[in-house]
Parts: C-alpha cells; sequence; structure tokens
C-alpha cells in the first residue's frame, strides 16, 4: 500500500472533508509538527510486532507445503488449500474491519484480531488432519484479514495529518519485510525442527504483543460511531465477492488457465456479488462498508488506482523471482528465498526515505519514481540467462524493493489526507481490497504469461523467465502514471489554513 505523500500541513492536496474530532497520538503539539513522539512510537511498535506476524505468516507456509502433502499422505492440490484457505479468509475478514473499527474502537478490534490468530497458530500447530489445518487456518486468517486494516487505520487515524506519511512510512516496513522473511524463517523452522513451528512461532510472538498492548494501547477508544449498525447486506455482497474473485485469480495462476470452469464461475459470481455491492452501496440508508462515494475524490481514486499496480508488481516478482533461482537455476527454497533478502532490507530504507523526505516533496514525485525504479529493476532480469551473476541481480531485486518501499508510504498518506479521519477506516478496507485483488491479478498473468513461453521456448528456460519480466515492467509503468495523475505539485507546500479549519481548496481532491 502506497500514498501520494501530501502528508500534514506540508501537502499540496488538503483534506477534501476535514474533520474538527480526528484523534491525535498523545504528544502532539500541533498541525505542524511531524515528529513521531515516544509514546506514538512504543504504541505503534506493539501494532506492528502484530503485523508482521500476520505478514510472515501469508508466504511462511509456503515452503512447507510438499513436506505437509508427506505427512498427511495428500496430493499437493489438496495441501495448498492450507494457503488458499487462509488467503479467501483473509478476503472474507477484511471488508468487516473498517465498520468493526468505527463501532468498537481500534484496541478492542486489534486484541480481538490478534487473540484469533494466535487461537488459530495455536490450533494449525496442534492439527491432527488436512481437513483440520484448513479449518483451523480459516480461523488464523480470520484474524490476519483483520489485523493489517486494523493497524494501519488506527497508526493513520492516531498519527493526524501532519504525521501520516511518517506513520505509513513505518506500516510500510513490516509490509516489504514479511512476505521476504516469510519463505525463508518457513524453510529453516521445516528443516531443522518440524513444520507445526510454522505456526506455533506465532504463540509466543502473539502473547508478548498482547501483553504490551494491555499497557501501551490507550484505554476508553469506544469507536467513533458506537450506535453504528453493520451493514449486513453489503457485507454478504462485497465479502464472498472479493474472495471469488481471489480464488478465480488464484486458480488461474495455479492451473495456467484463464478459462476453466472454475476460475470462468469464480469471475462471473464474484463479478455478480460486487456489482449487486455497488447498487445496494448507492442506495442504502445505512453506512455501507466502503462508500464509493469516495470515488469521486481524485486523489483516493489515483492513489487506490496506484497501490492496485503497486500490488501486482509487489506480488508478480516475489511469485516469478524464486521461481526463477529455482527451476532455472537449481537452486534450494531456502537459497532462493536468501537471495530475495535484499527486496526486503532496501524496500524498508526506501520507506524511511518515503517518510523523510514528506515534508519536502509529495507522493506524486516519490511514487512515480519509485515505481520507475521497481520497473528498471525488474528491467534487468529481463535479460537473464542460466549463469547470470547473482550480484548483479541482487542489486536489481534489491532496486525493486527499494521501489516499492519508496511508492508506498507517500500513496497511502495522500490517500488519507483526500478522504479525512472520518472515513479513514473505510477508505482502509477499500485500500486493502483493491491491492490484494491486483497482487492476485499480477500472479495470475505472470503465471500464465510463464507457462506459455516455456511452453515456446527450447532448449533452457532461463528465456522464458526472462520474457515473462516484461509483465512486472509493464505494470510498474503503469503505477507510476497512475502516480502522476495525483492531484497537487511535485513539491508539499504548507496550505493557508482559513479560519475554522476548512479545507481551502476542496477541488483540488475532487474529479
Amino acid at each position: 500500500m502506497t500514498p501520494a505523500t501530501p502528508e500534514s500541513s506540508t501537502a499540496t492536496e488538503p483534506t477534501a472533508q476535514p474533520s474538527k474530532t480526528a484523534p491525535a497520538a498523545a504528544g502532539t503539539t500541533g498541525p505542524a509538527d511531524d515528529k513521531l513522539d515516544p509514546a506514538f512510537m512504543r504504541m505503534a511498535a506493539v501494532l506492528l510486532l502484530a503485523l508482521l506476524m500476520a505478514l510472515l505468516d501469508e508466504t511462511i507456509v509456503n515452503v512447507g507445503l510438499t513436506t505437509l502433502s508427506g505427512t498427511f499422505d495428500s496430493p499437493l492440490e489438496n495441501v495448498q488449500w492450507v494457503t488458499g484457505g487462509y488467503l479467501l479468509a483473509v478476503a472474507a475478514a477484511t471488508p468487516f474491519a473498517g465498520w468493526a473499527v468505527d463501532r468498537f474502537g481500534g484496541r478492542t478490534m486489534w486484541l480481538t484480531a490478534v487473540l484469533l490468530f494466535v487461537l488459530g497458530s495455536t490450533l494449525s500447530g496442534a492439527a491432527w488432519s488436512l481437513p483440520a489445518l484448513i479449518v483451523f487456518r480459516v480461523l488464523q486468517g480470520i484474524g490476519g484479514g483483520m489485523i493489517v486494516p486494523v493497524v494501519q487505520s488506527v497508526l493513520a487515524t492516531t498519527a493526524g495529518p501532519s504525521r501520516v506519511a511518517k506513520a505509513m512510512a513505518l506500516i510500510s516496513l513490516p509490509l516489504t519485510l514479511g512476505p521476504i522473511l516469510g519463505p525463508v524463517l518457513g524453510g529453516v523452522l521445516v528443516d531443522a525442527v518440524s513444520w507445526r513451528w510454522m505456526f506455533l512461532i506465532n504463540i509466543p510472538i502473539g502473547v508478548v504483543a498482547l501483553l504490551l498492548a494491555l499497557r501501551t494501547l490507550p484505554a476508553g477508544d469506544h469507536g467513533s460511531r458506537s450506535d453504528e449498525r453493520l451493514d449486513v447486506l453489503g457485507l454478504v455482497l462485497l465479502s464472498p465477492g472479493f474472495a471469488a474473485l481471489v480464488y478465480g485469480l488464484t486458480t488461474a495462476a495455479r492451473d495456467s488457465d484463464v478459462a476453466s470452469p472454475q476460475v470462468v464461475v469464480s469471475f462471473v459470481l464474484g463479478a455478480l456479488l460486487l456489482v449487486g455491492y455497488v447498487v445496494h452501496a448507492l442506495r442504502t440508508t445505512v453506512v455501507p462498508l466502503i462508500d464509493l462515494r469516495m470515488f469521486k475524490l481524485r486523489g483516493f481514486t489515483m492513489a487506490v488506482v496506484t497501490m492496485f499496480f503497486v500490488g501486482a508488481v509487489a506480488n508478480g516478482l516475489l511469485f516469478l523471482t524464486p521461481l526463477y533461482y529455482q527451476q532455472s537455476r537449481d537452486f534450494g527454497a531456502l537459497h532462493a528465498g536468501l537471495l530475495l533478502i535484499p527486496s526486503g532490507v532496501l524496500g524498508a530504507a526506501g520507506a524511511i526515505t518515503s517518510g523523510k523526505t514528506a515534508n519536502k516533496v509529495t507522493a506524486r514525485l516519490t511514487s512515480a519514481v519509485g515505481m520507475l525504479l521497481t520497473a528498471l529493476g525488474a528491467l534487468a532480469f529481463s535479460g537473464v540467462g542460466a549463469d547470470t551473476n547473482t550480484a548483479w541481480l541482487s542489486v536489481a531485486i534489491g532496486l525493486t524493493g527499494y521501489g516499492i518501499g519508496l511508492t508506498a508510504p507517500g500513496t497511502m498518506a495522500f490517500m488519507y489526507q483526500a478522504v479525512g479521519p472520518e472515513r479513514a477506516t473505510r477508505a482502509t478496507s477499500a485500500l486493502f481490497i483493491v491491492n490484494q485483488i491486483g497482487g492476485a491479478l499480477g500472479i495470475a498473468v505472470i503465471a500464465i504469461t510463464l507457462q506459455s513461453r516455456l511452453a515456446d521456448t527450447e532448449g533452457h528456460p532461463a528465456g522464458a523467465y526472462g520474457g515473462t519480466y516484461a509483465a512486472v515492467i509493464a505494470f510498474g509503468v503503469v503505477a507510476a502514471l497512475a502516480a502522476l495523475a495525483l492531484p497537487g505539485s511535485f513539491r508539499a507546500k504548507a496550505p493557508a489554513q482559513p479560519e475554522g479549519g476548512a479545507d481551502p481548496s476542496p477541488e483540488s481532491a475532487a474529479v
């Protein structure tokens, strides 16, 4: 996820619907103060610990699927539901998270999500059969699906407009490191201990996070709309619609066949449910889970579009690059995972850079440059062969990570500036959903392209992999163009604050 960095009083695009009730972090000294004080940093550290735990678990199991297949004497296509069930549960839980934070408060929902995640992890580690493991992973996914949007919305609203870009830079650290470290940690645990520890490792981390949260998360947070009714029909339409699309894209990637009956039915069902949600959301008298009227704001829309393609780029790289190392270079899974570490480390560096420069330049610049750097790094992989120097490729994959890290914080912060704090939680759910769909689409496009090129390539498969990186480059360039369409100039300027805090130029965020 990534914002076009108009953060705080230095932003070029002011909030479309400013709120006088935006929560402020402890120690906030005023709208012009963009410092992250110690109290905020302690709270953020606890929240992000759980976020990292959830993100690790999205990929940690991938390297253990073969082991699980042998343990439960089950074919790999059945074992893949250990990851598939988790991802579908994440998809189903995400739309609920925004309403739940508004209704019950960020502290309550964070504690609930982490408790569900730890419980699902404990049961998964004790699973006695494959069906039991899949069921427990679904429970774990429900908690994990709420953790990401809850953490993001709590930090964004607590930081306030002047510090939101720096808060998003903090969130980007686990977002870039988690998917990279997951396969490495999973490989070590499976090889050195037991497959059960892919899940049990979450217990001590989760317990520590929960104990720390009781001391650091502010009490008395009961939600800003404690009397708001749940949009039940919207949930019935949106959650399964989102899950159906993700399932269809995942199946298309797995089978490299976009026209299979499973995929077509999933796409049709998902499209019908989402169209139904659109009709419902525009006519309902209750507050919808995702207010589609936010898309009238150009800043919000272009930030979401940018993040859609960032999801395609990031997930495409994480899918394609380890495959190249394993299938074209005959490296083991752990070796391939270690070669991705530069992406995570430099991704964190890119996020820090984005946060530090947020009061000088806007996300229109940082996000566009970040995606162009990512496309440049992918370009280096387009010419890979059977013996391409791995040190050179490590530099290239590090460049892609830096570009993604530079892009995400600013784009996410820009989105929050566009919608205002009152709609921040619902905007978070929308952004996360679109980002996840973009990631699933990216993997599907790359998997189908790769399979087609492998079928047409004679000799060593390295050439097929190199050509497939063209899809990643294309996604990166489109993301850069979307970032350039964000409202405002390239340099951040402090807008004049009229009396009463009204938005000086609300048209800058509108279509």
